[in-house]
C-alpha cells in the first residue's frame, strides 16, 4: 500500500484517526498510537482552540461572589461542626480550600487562568482564617473577656498564637495549596 502523501513509498502505519495509510516520513506518534501530519495539526489546533478557550474571558464577577459564598458557608459550617463536636477538626481547612477552588472555577464559567488560582487561594487563605475567628469567637470569646481584651477581633491574634499547632499550619497551608491547584491551567501536550 502506497503512503498518501508520497505516491510508490511503502506505507507500513496507518494513522488511527483518518485510516490513512502513511509512510515513516509521514507518521508520528501520539500515545504510542501513529497518526499523521494532517490528523495531528487538527487535533492541536482542536487542544490549543479549547485551551483558549479556557484561559480567555474569565468571568471574575462571578467567579469572586461564587468562592466568597462557598468561603462563609463552609466556615460556618465548620464552625458549627467544632461547636457541635467540641475537636478542632482541621482537616476543614482543607475541605475549605477545595470548595472555594470548585467555587471559583465553577463561577468564572468553568475558566482557568493563573489570576483565578490567585483569586482562589487568596479566599482560601480569608476562609481559613474566617473559619478560625468563627471558631475562636464561639468557643474561647468569653474566656479571653475577662484579660482586659476589647473585642473579640483584639483577642483574636492571641487566640491564634496560643491554640493552633502545627498540624493546624499544615492543613492550611494545604486547604491553600487545593484552592490554587483546582482552576489551574493544564498544560499543552508537545
Amino acid at each position: 500500500m502506497d503512503c498518501v502523501n508520497h505516491p510508490g513509498v511503502d506505507a507500513p502505519y496507518q494513522c488511527f484517526r483518518c485510516r490513512a495509510p502513511i509512510c515513516v516520513d509521514c507518521e508520528s506518534k501520539l500515545d504510542r498510537a501513529s497518526i499523521c501530519r494532517s490528523c495531528l495539526a487538527q487535533l492541536r489546533e482542536q487542544i490549543a482552540a479549547r485551551y483558549r478557550g479556557e484561559t480567555q474571558q474569565i468571568n471574575y464577577c462571578g467567579a469572586f461572589l461564587a468562592a466568597a459564598a462557598a468561603m462563609v458557608a463552609v466556615a460556618v459550617a465548620w464552625s458549627q461542626l467544632v461547636v457541635w463536636t467540641g475537636y478542632p477538626l482541621e482537616f476543614a481547612a482543607c475541605l475549605l480550600g477545595g470548595a472555594v477552588g470548585y467555587a471559583a472555577r465553577t463561577g468564572a464559567g468553568d475558566k482557568r487562568g493563573r489570576s483565578l488560582q490567585q483569586l482562589a487561594a487568596m479566599l482560601s487563605l480569608v476562609g481559613i482564617i474566617l473559619g478560625h475567628y468563627f471558631i475562636f469567637y464561639r468557643t474561647h470569646a468569653a474566656d479571653l473577656a475577662w484579660k482586659g481584651y476589647a473585642s473579640p477581633l483584639i483577642a483574636f491574634p492571641t487566640y491564634l498564637s496560643e491554640n493552633l499547632d502545627f498540624l493546624h499550619w499544615v492543613f492550611l497551608a494545604a486547604g491553600v495549596a487545593w484552592s490554587y491547584w483546582i482552576p489551574r491551567v493544564r498544560a499543552l501536550r508537545d
